[in-house]
């Protein structure tokens, strides 16, 4: 699988609907079995196959907030780019694998209202008890999201 961006993010960059630099932006975790589909527009669609039926349920998982988040115009390279911190979830108990990461916006007060942004394929990794990073581009490669 590759990473992509979902259409409802597309859609709500490109109509100026998500300022990501004043989102409650987070990323969530997702298991080796989730399937990306461009079409999801929110955690949970109601349907199967949703982003929420895949999320990793083990002890110490959850959802983590984007931190220094930065927004830059690259005129060298000719994209725009949003980086942040990278995502570190602590202590993850042993039982899953983790087969990818979801950005999203934390507003909405409930995951059928919560949009989806991007999906990050990730080496399928094994919780143990231990932390798991999600460790984003450089900026000259994009970042967490990069606009061309």
């Amino acid at each position: 699988m590759a990473n992509g961006v979902y259409n409802r993010g597309k859609f709500l960059l490109a109509g100026a609907g998500l300022d990501l630099d004043t989102a409650d932006l987070r990323l969530m975790l997702v298991n080796a079995t989730y399937t990306f589909d461009n079409n999801h527009n929110f955690i949970d669609n109601a349907g199967a196959g949703d982003p929420i039926d895949h999320e990793i349920s083990v002890g110490g998982y959850a959802r983590v907030a984007l931190t220094t988040k930065t927004i830059t115009e690259d005129d060298t390279n000719d994209f725009a780019y949003l980086d942040a911190d990278d995502v570190v979830f602590t202590a993850l108990t042993a039982g899953q694998t983790i087969g990818g990461a979801i950005l999203f916006d934390q507003a909405g007060g409930a995951d059928t209202a919560r949009v989806v942004i991007a999906f990050y394929d990730l080496v399928d990794t094994a919780t143990n008890g231990g932390n798991v990073t999600v460790q984003w581009a450089t900026p000259a490669n994009g970042g967490v999201l990069k606009l061309a």
